[in-house]
């Protein structure tokens, strides 16, 4: 004769087994029909970033962009490749754009930042950096471990608040005494991404 538990253990196994199966189900629906527009171009543009092809990167941004050009991930995303690829003046428009959408995305504010700063407007970096930080504190902690350990970056990278800090020190200091820019350090300091 059969047990009752064994019974309701059954039951209570099956059920299990159709809620993963329907729970399952629904997230793999759910992730391709909710899916943005543009998200093949735009994912294809971060691995170009990220494995520093930024010419494909820019490609690809652009691709993205035109077909949703409201989408401030893309539009930041298409600033970032433009400054890497020295395109300043055309970065620092697209960075507006990004900030015009949307004016609490703050990896917009840092990004430009870092734009400003490489063309030595310290104190415009100073500005966008200070607001980055207020709009998202995340920011300061800078690169993750994970990401570190998968583009293989040994040494933990300057964030924008140490830059902050270090732009801060020198502008404390009279003119004579000040280092701005330190290149070997500076092109350590990399774009933020969220």
């Amino acid at each position: 004769m059969p047990n009752s538990n064994d019974n309701l253990y059954s039951i209570l196994v099956k059920i299990s087994i159709i809620l993963t199966v329907l729970f399952s189900g629904w997230l793999i629906w759910e992730h391709f029909s909710n899916r943005p527009i543009a998200t093949n171009e735009y994912s294809a543009a971060n691995k170009a970033f990220k494995d520093k092809h930024y010419d494909l990167a820019y490609k690809n941004y652009v691709k993205a962009y035109n077909l949703n050009d409201q989408d401030v991930y893309i539009i930041e995303g298409l600033a970032r490749s433009l400054m890497e690829l020295k395109r300043y003046e055309e970065a620092i428009d697209y960075f507006y754009l990004a900030i015009n959408n949307d004016s609490s995305f703050a990896p917009a504010y840092s990004n430009l930042g870092v734009l400003y700063d490489r063309i030595e407007n310290h104190k415009k970096a100073m500005e966008l950096y200070e607001e980055a930080l207020r709009l998202d504190s995340e920011i300061a902690k800078g690169m993750h471990w994970l990401d570190r350990l998968l583009y293989n970056v040994q040494e933990v990278p300057p964030t924008i608040q140490d830059r902050l800090e270090y732009l801060k020190t020198q502008y404390s200091l009279t003119e004579a005494e000040r280092i701005l820019s330190v290149p070997e350090i500076d092109r350590d300091q990399p774009n933020y991404e969220r």
